[in-house]
């Protein structure tokens, strides 16, 4: 998931009372947005109680190359790469520049 998608997320739980649970953080997500990302971020929480925002955002699942700024083209070569014994967001990025 972008980060993008964890802001909107977070912009509709601005006003939920904590501590929620897994069932309150989606029914307030519904409330706020249809977005069908934003929806399945909710909808991929783990069934637990959550006191904080803070914890639910170490519960959310998002792609660690959004967060670097790795390009989908990047990312791509990244995925190509032989190395296959090492996650793909975490082989080396190449330079995919035009020279």
């Amino acid at each position: 998931m972008e980060n993008q998608t964890w802001l909107q997320m977070q912009q509709a739980l601005r006003d939920i009372d904590f501590p929620a649970d897994k069932h309150a953080i989606f029914s307030h997500v519904i409330e706020y947005t249809s977005d069908g990302d934003v929806l399945k971020l909710a909808r991929t929480l783990p069934p637990e109680v959550y006191r904080n925002m803070s914890e639910v955002r170490s519960s959310v699942r998002l792609d660690p190359s959004v967060e670097e700024g790795t390009t989908v083209t990047q990312k791509a070569a990244q995925a190509r790469s032989h190395n296959k014994k090492v996650a793909s967001y975490l082989r080396e990025v190449p330079n995919t520049e035009l020279s």
